[in-house]
């Protein structure tokens, strides 16, 4: 079966919660929630996030990946955004968020996700697009300001 496409807003906010729940013994998503100052539903969109880059598994334990990342977790930011860069779908949304004009990006993006989760509703398609597209915007920001 395949995963849900995320609903979790910011990109920020993922890394967090990954960070959090992997310093975190036992993690549930009521200490999602109250570190992120969330609804029980908000706190679920943000796990939810991280088992889709398998960061973690369904039972908000680390994977194998989660593990290597929580090694160097002043690196997690730079490897996450990796990950999504390299994601299958990501990633394409990624280069056209680089590329070309939010409005064409915004329309060739829904017709991929469409394709690929036709099972989801127009309204959801745009919303979890929207929600991908800005992932690839803050981390086409963050490669806009840092040092590096």
């Amino acid at each position: 079966m395949k995963k849900l496409l995320p609903q979790a807003n910011t990109l920020a906010t993922v890394i967090r919660t990954f960070k959090l729940i992997g310093n975190t013994m036992n993690c549930t998503l009521a200490d999602i929630a109250s570190f992120n100052n969330f609804e029980l539903r908000q706190a679920s969109y943000y796990s939810n996030a991280c088992y889709f880059l398998d960061l973690i598994d369904e039972n908000l334990k680390l994977t194998p990946l989660g593990e290597d990342i929580m090694t160097a977790p002043k690196s997690a930011k730079v490897r996450i955004y990796e990950l999504i860069i390299k994601h299958e779908l990501i990633g394409q949304l990624f280069a056209k968020t680089a590329l070309y004009p939010k409005r064409k990006v915004i329309r060739d993006s829904k017709e991929l996700v469409r394709s690929l989760y036709p099972e989801y509703g127009e309204a959801v398609i745009d919303r979890r697009t929207k929600c991908l597209i800005g992932w690839c915007e803050e981390i086409i920001d963050y490669m806009r300001t840092s040092d590096s």
